[in-house]
């Protein structure tokens, strides 16, 4: 339970992070974030289906096969997916794009935690009840009955308030969408059948870790890989890639370039990588 409400947790701030993005018109950033999210969300399905093995795009579709999803749900998932990847190998950068990606993250997220977060807590079984000496058995037998009606009362009731609970807060953090912002019916975006990148130059992160980078100076700090991450010439994804990292392998941070990408050293130059995706 407590690795479900993490799992809750960072889909949240994934969705109210790509929001921001939106309105900051980091129209890019967002699609990405909204990415990184939604991969939150298919894993922990995923992990509760018992389905480890394939990229984003087979435990979709391996989801809906074992009718973890719907069709509809499938079809939003892809579509988030998509236009994650131009965002990450395109650098697509469309407000249309993003406004429609925000919407289906929003309307998913809203799903999964009616859908998948609600555990219903089965009491323990008690013990069969021994008449005691001097008790008769029909007195143990009526008590039980009139205790059965509120059991059975708390049993519902606990529930619904639950999802009562839940419904609230969600309405509270994912404030109503502008109704002018532009959308797309979920039957006119086709699916496109792409390949999952083995590697991305934006590995996840949290907002928290983003903020954490220090301010351009030339003084050195050690970072860690939250991912497998490209080493590129220049700042730009069409750059030429020195090496890739694994997840967890140290840099040294020599300074920023600007908001998306930060100089490390690379035996003894100057190379650059994604600044969100780094951390201490």
């Amino acid at each position: 339970m407590a690795d479900m409400t993490s799992t809750w947790q960072k889909i949240q701030q994934g969705v109210k992070e790509t929001e921001r993005l939106i309105g900051q018109r980091q129209y890019n950033l967002a699609m990405v974030k909204a990415r990184q999210t939604l991969e939150y969300m298919i894993k922990s399905m995923g992990e509760r289906a018992c389905i480890l093995d394939g990229d984003l795009s087979d435990l979709v579709d391996q989801l809906f096969e074992g009718q973890w999803i719907t069709r509809a749900t499938r079809d939003n998932y892809h579509k988030i997916r998509v236009l994650g990847n131009k965002a990450v190998h395109e650098g697509n950068d469309s407000a249309s794009d993003a406004n429609l990606t925000y919407q289906l993250l929003a309307q998913e997220a809203y799903s999964f935690a009616n859908e998948y977060m609600q555990k219903r807590r089965r009491p323990p079984a008690s013990p069969p009840s021994r008449p005691r000496t001097g008790r008769p058995s029909n007195a143990n037998r009526k008590r039980r009955r009139k205790k059965a009606p509120l059991e059975d009362f708390l049993r519902i009731l606990v529930p619904v308030i639950c999802v009562i609970l839940l419904i609230f807060i969600i309405r509270t953090i994912l404030p109503e969408k502008d109704k002018e912002k532009e959308t797309t019916p979920a039957t006119n975006v086709p699916i496109e059948s792409i390949a999952e990148p083995s590697s991305v130059d934006i590995p996840e992160t949290t907002p928290e870790e983003t903020e954490s980078l220090p301010p351009e100076t030339s003084s050195t700090a050690i970072y860690r890989t939250t991912s497998t991450l490209n080493v590129r010439k220049e700042p730009s994804t069409d750059s030429r890639i020195l090496v890739q990292l694994e997840p967890n392998t140290e840099v040294t941070v020599t300074g920023i370039y600007d908001s998306q990408w930060t100089i490390i050293n690379y035996e003894g130059q100057d190379a650059y990588v994604a600044t969100a995706y780094i951390t201490q």
